[in-house]
């Protein structure tokens, strides 16, 4: 990995371009970065107890191209973002959605990759009936319980669909694909959990693709399906006032993904390659 990751430009080579980036050497400034490690493999628990994940080795990445002391600390998906409104110099980065309501309290990176909801669902509802260009409709799921991780897009999505929504502009109620279908929603701590109570609180899981994936194997009499839902953007979270660090951090990210960095990762901790 630190072969392949030598691609990149160091911090000091950095600081030589437009952007003023932090200079190299001790005194370094400390980029808090908040996390959720339970939505593997973008943040997970290792086998030996430690946070790891795509997101956590963008982190460390990011620290050493823009010269900053890496602190990561796992907390609920839900105070990432309080913690963050509170600190200039704190990012949230765990496989956060991009989206309107969220940038109405702090701002977001570059998008640095793309995701789609996916349901782990009992092998019965894995039919051609229930689906619509090999895509679960959600339709499939009335009268069901579904479980999400609270907070996330899954949650939302799932939510707005049973409760249905207000139109922005009339302010008229607009019905949700699973109003008075009887389906509910659960929401969990985080994905890992619901995924334990399958079968048992909940009939199905909706949550983003990979965690679904790693959710999803090995779990007998379940498949992993993508949901007929709109795609998502990932980008890291940061303080509304934090403007300065975020033109560094979308720089940087912007060197990870052209030398295909990103890609890398999201492989590494996929399994895909050792």
């Amino acid at each position: 990995m630190k072969k392949f990751l030598a691609v990149l430009l160091s911090a000091c080579v950095l600081a030589g371009s437009a952007i003023a980036f932090s200079a190299c050497g001790d005194g370094r400034e400390t980029l808090t970065v908040y996390t959720n490690a339970a939505f593997a493999p973008w943040e997970y628990l290792n086998e030996y107890g430690e946070v790891a994940g795509v997101d956590v080795d963008i982190a460390y990445e990011l620290g050493d191209i823009l010269g900053y002391k890496v602190e990561v600390r796992d907390v609920s998906f839900g105070s990432i973002f309080t913690n963050v409104q509170n600190d200039e110099m704190a990012i949230g980065a765990a496989g956060i959605t991009i989206t309107d309501e969220r940038l109405e309290s702090g701002i977001f990176s570059i998008e640095y990759a793309t995701s789609t909801q996916y349901a782990i669902i009992p092998e019965s509802m894995n039919t051609d009936a229930n689906k619509t260009d090999g895509k679960l409709n959600m339709s499939a799921l009335e009268g069901k319980k579904i479980g999400t991780q609270e907070s996330t897009t899954g949650n939302i999505l799932i939510t707005d669909a049973i409760n249905g929504t207000e139109d922005e502009e009339t302010g008229e109620h607009v019905k949700g694909d699973l109003e008075g279908s009887g389906a509910s929603v659960v929401a969990y701590k985080n994905g890992i959990l619901a995924g334990e109570n399958l079968g048992g609180q909940i009939d199905v899981l909706v949550i983003d693709e990979l965690p679904a994936k790693s959710i999803g194997e090995g779990k007998t009499g379940y498949v992993v399906v993508e949901l007929n839902a709109e795609p998502e953007s990932y980008g890291i979270y940061m303080n509304k006032n934090a403007t300065t660090l975020k033109k560094k951090i979308d720089a940087a990210l912007q060197v990870m993904i052209d030398k295909g960095v990103i890609d890398y990762l999201i492989l590494k901790h996929s399994g895909a390659i050792v």
